[in-house]
């Protein structure tokens, strides 16, 4: 399942919304660097899918805009027509919070669907996560916010027989 499509009124709010000061440092000011883990956390709003949700201004129809908050960071990393020609921007690291931008590609429905089935395979993989994406992603947020160490939250969602099991393949 797909996002729906942004509407035309809000790829305008979201192009002028990159280059606004306050959406630009309100952006920032919702993200946090833990020691010893290379991801950027989001710690604002969580979408049901587990990523970070940005609310970006009204349209010209009176409507609020929110965006997927990498997609945002996307845009600022690399520029709105990068960001208007990436129908997905995926994560390496799969991890819906992240804002690192080395950690994301532009990519296709197509190759994101492939990566996820890949590596929804992998032993205590975050894919695999017992608490859902939403459910995980909350509690990684919400470790970060208050500065509890995440190792123990990463790995609570783990099944027992992720734990124990060894690789069949290397």
């Amino acid at each position: 399942m797909s996002a729906a499509p942004i509407t035309p009124a809000a790829a305008r709010r979201l192009r002028c919304a990159l280059s606004e000061a306050d959406v630009v440092e309100r952006y920032r000011a919702k993200t946090a660097r833990v020691d010893g883990h290379s991801c950027l956390f989001w710690i604002g709003a969580v979408s049901g899918r587990g990523h970070g949700r940005l609310w970006v201004g009204t349209d010209e129809d009176g409507r609020n805009v929110a965006v997927i908050a990498h997609r945002f960071g996307y845009g600022l990393a690399h520029g709105w027509d990068a960001l208007a020609g990436a129908p997905v921007v995926t994560h390496a690291c799969d991890n819906p919070l992240c804002q690192e931008p080395g950690h994301w590609r532009a990519g296709t429905h197509t190759d994101n669907r492939l990566e996820w089935a890949w590596r929804r395979h992998q032993l205590a993989g975050p894919l695999r996560d017992l608490r859902g994406a939403r459910g995980r992603a909350l509690a990684v947020r919400d470790a970060v916010r208050d500065g509890r160490p995440l190792d123990d939250v990463l790995t609570a969602g783990t099944s027992e027989g992720d734990r124990d099991q060894l690789p069949l393949w290397c």
